[in-house]
């Protein structure tokens, strides 16, 4: 019966630890436990860590052509030559980098809107969980996650895919000792898949 009573307390404790280091991907308070499979990734955003300022752009394709016309994978800042593209908007961005480990990396974003005077504070994390890249941020009305992969020593690829609103984004984002250039479109609520993205981004951050 001892016997029987320690193995019953052993799986309890074995059941709650696990509950415990099951930590939600949208969760940007508390860090996951590290795994085998994340230490192939570690310090892959050491790069960014500092503070980084500069504008972020948004262009509406007036000109949008059948979805397979067009490389959606293989994108850079010459994809903005596409005629047809019009600069919507910009966004003066500040944003701070602190990595506590090699796998879990806080962001704050502050995005300036000059043209309403509108000034928005944001709160996130780029994490290494189960072995994946996530970029968690936390905006004051929603939460966004995007799902990475690298491509090369320092570029990354963020995308989601979600439907019921449809919010489908690619950013490429490559950093370097001074710069940041990040390249990508969306798809947002009422667009089209099957025709190229509406909305493309860009914006080269300088290291402050």
């Amino acid at each position: 019966m001892i016997k029987q009573w320690h193995i019953y307390v052993f799986v309890l404790f074995w059941i709650n630890s696990s509950c415990q280091n099951k930590v939600p991907i949208d969760n940007i308070e508390i860090q996951p436990k590290v795994t085998a499979a994340d230490q192939e990734h570690q310090n892959v955003y050491k790069i960014l860590d500092g503070t980084w300022k500069g504008e972020f752009l948004i262009f509406e394709d007036q000109q949008q052509v059948p979805k397979d016309k067009i490389d959606l994978k293989n994108i850079s800042k010459a994809s903005l030559q596409k005629e047809g593209l019009t600069q919507v908007n910009s966004i003066d961005v500040l944003q701070v980098y602190q990595s506590d480990t090699p796998y879990f990396q806080k962001v704050t974003i502050t995005d300036y809107y000059p043209d309403t005077g509108k000034k928005i504070v944001s709160h996130g994390v780029n994490k290494i969980q189960d072995g994946k890249l996530w970029c968690v941020v936390r905006k004051p009305d929603e939460t966004v996650i995007h799902s990475g992969s690298t491509e090369g020593k320092n570029t990354i690829i963020w995308q989601r895919n979600e439907q019921n609103p449809q919010k489908i984004e690619y950013f490429k984002e490559t950093v370097s000792q001074e710069y940041y250039e990040i390249i990508g479109w969306g798809y947002y609520s009422g667009d089209d898949p099957n025709l190229s993205p509406k909305l493309w981004f860009y914006s080269k951050y300088e290291r402050q």
